[in-house]
């Protein structure tokens, strides 16, 4: 389907109701389509891939910032 044919704000929409797993997924997926390759060191570019396919295998979990800031306040305190 091209991109014009694509209602951005549905898509938005619908995008923003998922559950923050998969908006962070997507948003990922959507910042590496916007890099050249070229720009990517080889090692980076292998580190990447390995944690998109970990993520993909449910191997890792995100964190919100409010759950890291909470972690850290926690071991701070």
């Amino acid at each position: 389907m091209p991109a014009d044919a694509l209602d951005i704000n549905s898509v938005l929409q619908s995008v923003l109701s998922m559950p923050r797993p998969e908006r962070s997924y997507i948003a990922e997926r959507l910042l590496v389509s916007l890099e050249d390759d070229d720009e990517m060191p080889a090692q980076w570019r292998e580190e990447m891939d390995a944690r998109v396919q970990r993520r993909e295998r449910g191997e890792t979990r995100s964190y919100s910032h409010e759950e890291v800031m909470a972690e850290l306040d926690a071991i701070i305190a």
